[in-house]
Formats: C-alpha cells, structure tokens, sequence
C-alpha cells in the first residue's frame, strides 16, 4: 500500500472498500458543558463537514468562520427536520459525482429532547416523553443506516447517576431504562479534563473506567486520545483498511 500523505492520513475509499456494503459510523461525543465537545470539531475539514447545530450557538474556534449557514451547517431542533436534513447531507455530491460530506455532525444533541421538552411543557401526561424518546431513536438508528464511509458524530452533555454513573443526559426514563442510547454506537467517546491548572489538557477516555460506558472496537485506540475529531476520524478509516495501532500514523499523545 502507498505512504499516505502527511496532510490526509488515509482515503476513506479504502474504509468505504472494507465495510463492502455497510453503513455509516455513529461516533457519540459526551461530556459536561465546558469539556470540548464542540472544540474537537476544529480540525474537520469544513468542505466535507455538515454541522446541524440544534441550539445555533457559535464555534468555539477560528476554523468556525468557514461553516456557512445554509452551505456546510444549519441551526435546527426539530427532530423530523433533523432526519431529513440528515438524509440530504448523506446524498449531497460535489460535481464530479463523489460524495460532498465524510462527517455530519449534531452538536448539542440532547437539546433536541429539551427544546422538545419545553415546546409541549404544558402538555399533560406521559404521551410526551413517549413521543420524546422516539424521536431521539429515530435520529440515532438514522445514524447508522445512512451510506458507507459517512461518520456521524452526536455531541450530547453528561448527567451522573445517583450511583456515580455517567450517561448522556436525557429527559423521561423510557430512554434510559428501554433503550440505553449509547448502545446504539460501537464508538462512544468521553470527554476529560487532565492536569493542572496551568497545563490542562482535554481528552476523549475511548475505554470504560467502570463509571462511564465509553467504548471502542479493540484495537481501534488508546485508552485515552486528545479531543480532536479529526483524528478520530483518520484512526476510523485506518482501523477499518487494516492498519493496527502500532502501525498508525496518527499520533494520540495527551
């Protein structure tokens, strides 16, 4: 196999040969507000990045400038919306016929549940958080129905349980107690803050510590990466064209 160049750590057109007729990855990104989520996104590649921002709340970072409302993002938490927007992104092509997006993400998704929840606060009865949940689901299962080779990355904030436990946050508990969304990605990814006050870092724990259900194909990372999606992203297609960790070009130092 050829050197990948230094600037594009693999094509995905290998990955997308390997899953021969899969689907599409769904990566979750949780974490507590302020641990960043949203700044991993900064090294996506904003001409083939869809960003759906359910609350519409600006970038954290200077790369954020080239995401253009309309072009390459768009501010909605409607969740019918949602799916349909999702379902374009994966079909929109560049004109030559290859594939316009290799990421779509939804940022802050657990305000699809809260934007929902309070739209119908004055609605009596449990229907609600029935309606709730299914549309929660029916975003994720999209996720991973959509084509080979699209990585959908579903950024949502942390709750910790009365046991110490930490989950995405959701409303209701048909949610948590029939449906777990996290079991729905192989790729569940939290966020960290290490270190001191003058040398914090922020990173991504790839591996359950017995308090989170972070997770990861074996193999696939270290225990702990930096919070950067675009590593993420290289690592995903390396491990999916047969590239061990320790022949990956990526390097993972927090």
């Amino acid at each position: 196999m050829a050197e990948a160049p230094k600037d594009d750590i693999i094509s995905s057109q290998p990955a997308v040969d390997m899953y021969k007729g899969g689907k599409s990855i769904l990566v979750m990104v949780i974490a507590k507000s302020g641990r960043g989520k949203s700044t991993a996104l900064r090294n996506l590649d904003p001409e083939s990045t869809f960003i759906i921002s359910v609350i519409g709340k600006p970038l954290p970072f200077p790369n954020g400038v080239k995401y253009r409302d309309g072009e390459n993002t768009i501010t909605q938490s409607n969740p019918d919306t949602i799916r349909r927007i999702m379902k374009q992104a994966n079909e929109d092509k560049n004109p030559d016929g290859t594939f316009k997006f290799s990421s779509l993400v939804i940022d802050d998704g657990q305000y699809i549940m809260a934007t929902e929840f309070m739209d119908k606060a004055l609605v009596k009865g449990y229907e609600k958080f029935t309606v709730m949940a299914r549309n929660i689901w029916e975003i994720l299962v999209l996720a991973t129905k959509l084509r080979p080779g699209l990585k959908i990355y579903f950024l949502a904030h942390e709750e910790e349980t009365a046991s110490g436990e930490r989950k995405m946050k959701t409303l209701g508990k048909l949610l948590d107690d029939k449906i777990t969304p996290e079991g729905l990605s192989t790729i569940v990814l939290y966020g960290d803050v290490v270190g001191e006050r003058d040398n914090r870092k922020y990173i991504f724990t790839t591996q359950s510590d017995g308090y989170t259900n972070a997770k990861s194909p074996f193999g696939m990372f270290p225990s702990q990466i930096p919070n950067d999606l675009r590593k993420v992203s290289d690592r995903i297609d390396e491990y999916y064209s047969g590239i061990g960790l320790d022949k990956s070009k990526i390097t993972f130092d927090v």
